[in-house]
């Protein structure tokens, strides 16, 4: 029961396309903070989230459809994805992870008074990781920095149509043609506070503390386009409510830079800076199996030009350790 609890976080990003003009988008979250593996072993998670992008914004105003003058008038995007996430720890100091998600954009957009509707799903980027613990300070409260690397491979199609036979822009294609770097740092530690759990140190439990800094950079892919950098700043927790229900409560902060393309127009419309609040639970359902849901909250969205933005994201997955 304790060593559930006793549980360190680690960031292992699940990328798949994010926010643009046109609206695809996904959640920055760490998915896999509650299930690193012993060493020697495996652990898999099953995600999936939900994304609802109805709300054009102008810098952090929101606005109406068509409220600025463009090319296209974007209207709804709904974002819905599954990630298949696999790790394995050759040592306690030592982690690799492998990520494949399959993401699905229903997009609609009203170019020259008509509608122009967009269902694209497959099987996006493959993302590949490792992550290794660079120094532990305190034993007792698991205090360390980990570092991390990794790569996202071209794996997704980038070149689905709509039923006119037009091409989608990248950032609503499963993949985007282009491979990407993605490096970090995590910082883990944890307090010890008396709650309603029992273990071994009676009812004294630590409660695990996290914060990481990750850094993507894209390369020019598909279509002679390139995403823009990506910075991120996680932070979070997990505190016992029960012998099997824990609270997960992290804020995630995000800083897109404007993607490249050869239409001068369109990637104007992209990039921007995000602040979210992710209350959730997890469930540990025994033998290694867990539940969790995350619902996140922007507290802050500040868009390049007018984008669609989300009122709410929702997250959920299984966890299994083997």
């Amino acid at each position: 029961m304790r060593s559930r609890l006793l549980v360190l976080f680690c960031i292992s990003a699940t990328v798949r396309p994010l926010m643009a003009s046109c609206g695809a988008a996904s959640c920055p979250l760490d998915l896999n903070a509650l299930n690193r593996p012993a060493a020697g072993h495996f652990a898999a998670e099953l995600s999936f989230e939900y994304i609802d992008q109805d709300q054009p914004r102008v810098g952090t105003r929101a606005v109406a459809v068509g409220a600025v003058p463009a090319e296209h008038d974007q209207v709804r995007t709904i974002n819905r994805g599954a990630s298949l996430l696999l790790r394995y720890a050759a040592s306690d100091r030592l982690l690799f992870s492998a990520t494949v998600p399959y993401v699905s954009h229903s997009h609609l957009r009203i170019e020259g008074g008509r509608p122009e509707r967009w269902n694209l799903s497959g099987v996006g980027d493959v993302t590949l990781q490792m992550r290794g613990r660079i120094a532990e300070f305190d034993s007792i409260r698991r205090t360390a920095l980990w570092g991390f690397a990794g790569v996202k491979l071209p794996a997704g199609a980038h070149d689905l149509t709509n039923p006119e036979g037009e091409i989608g822009e990248i950032p609503i294609q499963p993949g985007t043609g282009s491979t990407d770097a993605i490096v970090g740092l995590a910082f883990e530690s944890g307090i010890l506070r008396q709650t309603s759990m029992r273990g071994a140190l009676g009812s004294v439990t630590l409660i695990p503390l996290f914060a990481t800094i990750q850094l993507r950079r894209n390369t020019t892919g598909a279509q002679n386009y390139r995403v823009g950098n990506e910075l991120q700043l996680n932070a979070g927790t997990v505190y016992p409510l029960r012998d099997r229900t824990q609270l997960l409560l992290q804020a995630n902060a995000k800083v897109r830079g404007r993607d490249t393309s050869a239409d001068l127009e369109d990637h104007l419309f992209t990039g921007g800076r995000y602040l979210f609040l992710s209350p959730g639970l997890r469930f540990d359902a025994g033998h290694g199996a867990a539940w969790y849901a995350m619902l996140q909250v922007p507290l802050y969205q500040h868009v390049n030009g007018i984008q669609l933005t989300a009122k709410r994201n929702l997250v959920t997955g299984v966890q299994m350790r083997f």
